[in-house]
């Protein structure tokens, strides 16, 4: 189970992290880039939990004599997803700290249309960072990244384990 684990996070994380890195180096990082790095980044979570999926089925199939309980393909995908998740979260400190140590500022200038730099935004943004600012921050954006993730690949894990269970294997 483990290496199964270990291919398909590996899969899972690089689907979700080099996807949104190769189109933000295609279409660039910044506010005109914010609604398309919005599809990307979501569509890229999803077909990379769909691993999940494909991890359980392999080891029902190929490791486990067409075996899987509920349980163990919920481990699994559960599994692949804090790997995803994990290596999602790295990939947002080093996008808020060293791509573009800015996002905070121009995607809240982006969402509420406002300009960096003038008295409105100013007096909104530090407002939101009052209130809001853990999640902000470079720890709170990476648990907010890696929950994002996990919670995807959990629901599909869920969905995927109901589908690919099977507690015997039929006779033929």
């Amino acid at each position: 189970m483990k290496n199964i684990v270990v291919r398909y996070g590996v899969i899972a994380s690089l689907i979700v992290v080099g996807v949104p890195l190769l189109s933000g180096l295609i279409i660039g990082f910044g506010i005109d880039s914010f609604a398309m790095g919005e599809i990307v980044g979501y569509t890229s979570m999803i077909v990379a939990m769909t691993t999940v999926y494909f991890g359980m089925r392999q080891y029902r199939d190929q490791m486990n004599n067409g075996i899987i309980t509920f349980g163990t393909g919920l481990k699994i995908g559960s599994l692949i997803s804090v790997l995803a998740g994990i290596a999602f979260a790295l990939y947002n400190v080093v996008f808020v700290t060293i791509i573009m140590p800015d996002f905070n500022e121009q995607y809240f200038a982006y969402a509420e249309g406002l300009e960096i730099g003038t008295p409105e935004f100013e007096t909104k943004f530090a407002a939101m960072m009052e209130s809001n600012g853990f999640m902000f921050s470079v720890l709170g954006g990476t648990i907010l990244m890696f929950v994002t993730v996990f919670l995807i690949g959990f629901i599909i894990s869920v969905i995927s384990a109901l589908m690919l269970q099977r507690k015997q294997v039929a006779a033929i």
